[in-house]
């Protein structure tokens, strides 16, 4: 089933088009990424789903309601944890949940128990009695991940989880949205980073300048990575026309390419980087390196924004 469906949204503010025509579908239990360098429309897209904004054109629906009208008890079915967190410093950890859990009109007792497992869930127990001033980068993150499901939402929306934190915290916050995909919570999170949505995501959404690049699931992303090959790249002090023509003569090599004194081949069998190296010094090469390498997925992203 689907839980959001985007139609044909566009949304300008003034001349800047921030999202132009974008047509998106994310399924029940998804953990969908919104991916894009900076700038690409990631947080307008958010903010129109989360109705902070709304499109110039088109329409959103989420739980099959019509978001562009009022959708207020929609609304309280998700989570929002925007890039920018707006947290009480002067109050502790735990305060700070309370206040929301006050405003979504809980009682006394579910907020205790929604709290406590809330704080237990993103490793903060231990500091819920510290003021939120004294909270690390990745701790605030966690309180932040804590607000958002404070509402028990069936749609988690994560504006850049993990920006501007260190490894140890970026990986506490992955584990964070694994443990929550464990629970069959549906989430769209946000990033410009491919390494961190590679390791939590099913499907990929990739913007540029506002426009839909390509959809597409990670595993389908990674088989396209395997298919492309292995590159062997021979770096030679000299580089003519017999070594480029002998590396081009060995079966299994499927493409040759140079660079300055780079001859770079696609092959499918790693075993021929040896029988390629034999072919150069052969042609009267002298070789200084040579390196092997698979394309990634940040290559393909790469790909698909360069000069969109």
């Amino acid at each position: 089933m689907a839980v959001v469906e985007i139609r044909g949204m566009t949304k300008r503010y003034g001349r800047l088009l921030a999202v132009n025509d974008l047509s998106l579908t994310v399924e029940e239990g998804e953990v969908f990424a919104l991916l894009g360098p900076n700038g690409a429309g990631k947080t307008t897209t958010m903010s129109v789903l989360m109705g902070f904004i709304f499109p110039t054109v088109g329409s959103i629906r989420i739980f099959g309601q019509d978001m562009t009208d009022e959708g207020r008890e929609t609304r309280r079915r998700i989570g929002f944890m925007p890039e920018e967190l707006g947290l009480y410093d002067s109050l502790t950890g735990y305060e700070h949940l309370e206040f929301y859990g006050r405003l979504f009109g809980m009682e006394k007792r579910e907020r205790e128990e929604k709290i406590h497992d809330m704080l237990q869930l993103v490793g903060l127990t231990d500091r819920k009695d510290s003021l939120v001033r004294e909270y690390s980068h990745g701790m605030r993150q966690r309180l932040g991940v804590a607000q958002a499901l404070i509402n028990e939402p069936d749609l988690l929306i994560l504006d850049e989880p993990t920006s501007g934190l260190d490894p140890r915290a970026s990986h506490e916050v992955r584990e964070i949205i694994k443990s929550l995909a464990a629970r069959h919570i549906t989430l769209i999170l946000s990033s410009h980073l491919l390494h961190e949505v590679e390791q939590v995501c099913d499907t990929v959404a990739i913007i540029n300048k506002g426009k839909l690049i390509r959809k597409d699931t990670i595993k389908d992303l990674v088989r396209e990575t395997r298919d492309k090959g292995i590159r062997v790249s021979v770096t030679c002090l000299t580089l003519n026309r017999n070594i480029i023509d002998a590396v081009r003569g060995i079966s299994g090599v499927e493409h040759v390419e140079t660079r300055d004194n780079i001859l770079t081949a696609i092959v499918r069998n790693e075993e021929l980087a040896a029988d390629i190296n034999t072919a150069v010094v052969k042609a009267g090469g002298r070789v200084v390196r040579v390196e092997e390498s698979t394309p990634d997925l940040e290559e393909i992203f790469l790909q698909l924004t360069e000069g969109d």
